[in-house]
């Protein structure tokens, strides 16, 4: 069942969101048939398949996908003891606390959200009945979610009218909108889907890409419903609001027709996108459906209009690749044979990528074939795509046909073209019939004087002695044979050594001999990090642009290093500029929502007002009480900077908006940043008595062990987890915090410190970890003292490995 559990997971997270989307209904059927094979994958590779669907905007594919795990039903006959177990338990202490008196909203909110894992509406809805004057907003928005993901529509809407009415300024996070007119819609509940979209606009809901993939899907499912209203009226409503404005959107306009089989329709929705926003949609399908019905009426007019619009050869491809579509070869031929007709690469290009994608292979075959005679057609680049798809489906012998056709029909072929049939005839075990250009054996070229030098360049590089092979490289210039990769490898090791101007006059030289020369991800980011540190912001924001324009991603680092610089100068334009620009890639790179809200704020700060960045963090800790998946959580970055920088009025406005956020929303996380906060800065007295007024805190659990954590991994931390056993020593897991105290102290070389830590677990009855001893042990030995204790007998690394192992079971 693991490998059941890898492989879809595999399979989704390599399919497009669009694919994703296009094939709902048949990964629908494969899991509800995994359900009757009584197939159960694991917790942790369902939780990953889920995310990767919510990612892909099919938020009812998920209820299905859970089905598969162990931990999921609805119907509690078929949920394991394990999982019973959890909610049962959290029941058990929601009942408690209530009989003692105590706070319930965090373990209330944990319930409903176990409650909603298992897709157990019903349940979910009965224990908000029963502590419904203790819910919070958090709670409540994963009800909406459920409600709408087991089209409970009337539910659904009654929570959100209830908690999150029109006139409130607290707004639902995206995603729900998305989920609540989704539902609506498919419900026929046309005008209340119309005031959500109305809504998301008054409250300037955050509309990214991938909100307007939703709206993409949304309009389609409705067009593939065959529902024309539904589609024109929710299509109207987003583009006049000015939600979102892109071609793709118009194009359920005609779909719905198409999917109707009302072709008169189809072509007079598709003259009317043209004529209101400029953009012929659906084109390739309309002349395909109409070449099948052999409908010659409607043909001749939707030719007249693309010929009256954009010519007679634009009219005449239209045609010729729908011929070809449909299998139509003679007819396609008198097409292209049409006299005067010239190759239109960009035309020619975009059918032929068609076909690669589809797999259309006798379809492409036929396309290079009727070109053959085409004036001005690239007979190269023409066969170059033929390779492309025998190189996706593995098939050596038309490769082989194709190399036929080329020497028969007297093509030169470029070196990419012969690199590629090359890689697929060795791949498949077969003799290459020609020489191999050299650029595909760098390696293994001939030891000419350049290739010594250059290779020489590279181990310095390797050897961090990156201006000897600056000095090596100047004086090469002139000669051939530099590679592409060896720039790189170059620039990486001045821009590591700091040495910014030499790396960019490198840069610079291979834009000079090699055509679209550009960096990769690691050099480029390398540049951006070399650029901050100079205060070159500018620059880093335009390399930044490229490489994003380029298809590459930064690293992590990079991004982090251009967010806190431009929040330091206060520069919001360029922040903005910078979050639209990240939007879409925060989780590839692993930069989390928070920082850059925590830098717009921070920015706000810096420019002297306080009130604009509480307006715009509240809102976003709000909403990341209810979407975990996409939350700004945490302004553990902002109130450090805020207190390192001394700005006393910015730390108490902050401070205020903290603890106003656990005493009405119960959103408890930006208190507990204020907390570790004031331990962090040995401000004691201030941490004592803000967790007196908000005991609640103490419930963050995890964000103690990761602040606890980081503690440990640098010198001089140690006072902060004293002070923190000091203050809440009955809300932290005692054998975790006296391992990262030691530990800190070991880091301090302090040996009289560690043996004393040891005596108090000893004291306390605190049983260490094998790893601890270890380390431990091996402390002590090297500061020459005894080991008053059996010291486990494996490797340091063992035990290492052993603690990793059992991490990763536990997640």
């Amino acid at each position: 069942t693991e490998a059941v559990g890898y492989f879809l997971y595999h399979l989704i997270d390599s399919m497009s969101d669009s694919e994703v989307q296009a094939k709902e209904e048949r990964l629908r059927q494969y899991f509800h048939q995994l359900k009757k094979m009584n197939i159960v994958i694991p917790t942790t590779h369902c939780s990953g398949i889920c995310r990767l669907l919510d990612s892909s905007q099919v938020p009812e594919l998920i209820k299905d996908a859970r089905l598969l795990s162990h931990k999921k039903f609805p119907s509690t006959d078929n949920i394991p003891e394990s999982a019973k177990s959890d909610v049962s338990a959290l029941e058990k202490k929601l009942e408690k606390r209530k009989a003692e008196n105590q706070p319930i909203t965090d373990v209330l909110k944990q319930l409903i959200h176990a409650l909603c894992e298992e897709e157990n509406m019903q349940k979910a809805l009965e224990v908000k009945a029963k502590y419904e004057p203790d819910m919070v907003v958090g709670g409540y928005a994963a009800l909406i979610n459920l409600c709408c993901r087991h089209d409970n529509v009337e539910e659904a809407m009654n929570l959100k009218e209830k908690v999150f009415p029109k006139n409130s300024p607290v707004a639902l996070d995206t995603g729900k909108y998305i989920a609540l007119i989704e539902v609506l819609g498919k419900h026929g509940r046309l005008e209340d889907a119309i005031n959500i979209l109305t809504e998301m606009k008054e409250k300037d809901v955050p509309i990214s890409d991938r909100t307007v993939a939703s709206f993409f899907r949304i309009l389609n499912a409705a067009a593939m419903r065959g529902e024309v209203e539904t589609v024109n009226r929710l299509h109207e409503t987003i583009v006049n609001l000015g939600l979102a404005e892109t071609a793709v959107l118009h194009a359920p306009l005609i779909t719905v027709h198409l999917e109707k089989d009302d072709m008169p329709a189809a072509l007079e929705a598709l003259i009317n996108c043209y004529k209101k926003y400029g953009k012929i949609l659906q084109l390739h399908n309309i002349y395909c459906r109409l070449i099948e019905k052999g409908d010659a009426d409607l043909l001749q007019k939707v030719s007249d209009f693309i010929s009256r619009e954009y010519g007679d050869m634009m009219a005449l491809y239209d045609l010729f690749f729908a011929f070809l579509q449909t299998g139509k070869y003679k007819e396609a031929r008198k097409v292209i044979e049409t006299p005067g007709l010239r190759a239109h690469s960009g035309r020619l290009q975009w059918f032929a990528k068609k076909c690669i994608s589809s797999n259309q292979v006798e379809t492409l075959e036929h396309l290079v074939e009727l070109t053959q005679n085409l004036f001005e057609c690239d007979r190269d680049e023409m066969y170059y795509y033929l390779l492309q798809l025998c190189e996706n489906n593995g098939d050596w012998g038309k490769a082989e046909a194709v190399w036929t056709k080329i020497q028969e029909e007297n093509v030169v072929p470029r070196e990419k073209t012969l690199i590629l049939l090359a890689d697929i005839l060795e791949k498949n075990g077969q003799v290459v019939p020609f020489e191999v250009p050299k650029v595909r054996h760098e390696d293994t070229s001939s030891l000419s004087a350049s290739n010594v030098e250059e290779r020489k360049i590279r181990m310095l590089c390797k050897k961090n002695n990156a201006k000897e092979a600056y000095d090596i490289f100047l004086k090469m210039q002139g000669k051939d044979g530099f590679y592409y990769r060896s720039y790189d490898t170059l620039i990486k090791a001045l821009l590591t050594q700091n040495c910014l101007e030499e790396a960019i006059e490198v840069k610079r030289i291979a834009e000079t001999h090699i055509k679209g020369f550009t960096l990769n991800s690691a050099a480029s980011s390398l540049l951006i990090i070399s650029q901050v540190r100079r205060d070159y912001l500018k620059d880093a924001m335009a390399v930044l642009k490229g490489m994003l324009d380029s298809g590459l991603l930064p690293t992590r680092p990079a991004a982090v290093a251009l967010t806190q610089a431009l929040a330091e100068k206060g520069d919001l334009k360029n922040l903005k500029a910078l979050k639209n620009m990240l939007e879409d890639i925060t989780k590839s790179i692993g930069i989390s929502a928070s920082l850059i809200a925590n830098a717009i704020a921070l920015a706000h700060t810096k420019n002297n007002d306080l009130d604009a960045a509480v307006e715009y963090l509240e809102p976003l800790l709000i909403s990341g009480a209810q979407n975990p998946d996409q939350a700004v959580k945490n302004i553990s970055y902002l109130l450090r900077k805020v207190s390192e920088d001394g700005l006393e009025p910015a730390l108490e406005k902050f401070g205020a908006m903290a603890e106003r956020l656990a005493s009405q929303f119960g959103v408890y996380r930006p208190v507990t940043d204020l907390f570790l906060q004031y331990v962090s800065a040995d401000r004691v007295d201030d941490a004592r008595s803000l967790v007196q007024r908000c005991g609640a805190l103490v419930e963050e659990k995890r964000t103690f062990m990761s602040f606890m954590a980081r503690s440990a991994s640098k010198p001089g931390e140690a006072k902060k987890i004293e002070t923190l056993l000091e203050l809440i020593p009955e809300h932290l897991d005692m054998e975790i915090a006296y391992r990262y105290l030691m530990r800190c102290y070991e880091l301090d070389g302090d040996v009289a410190s560690v043996k004393a830590v040891y005596e108090k677990t000893k004291a306390k009855n605190i049983e260490l970890p094998e790893l601890s001893l270890k380390s431990l042990a091996a402390f002590l030995k090297k500061a020459g003292e005894p080991v008053p204790f059996t010291e486990p007998p494996e490797s340091f690394k063992f035990y290492v490995e052993k603690w990793r192992k059992r991490r990763l079971e536990a997640s």
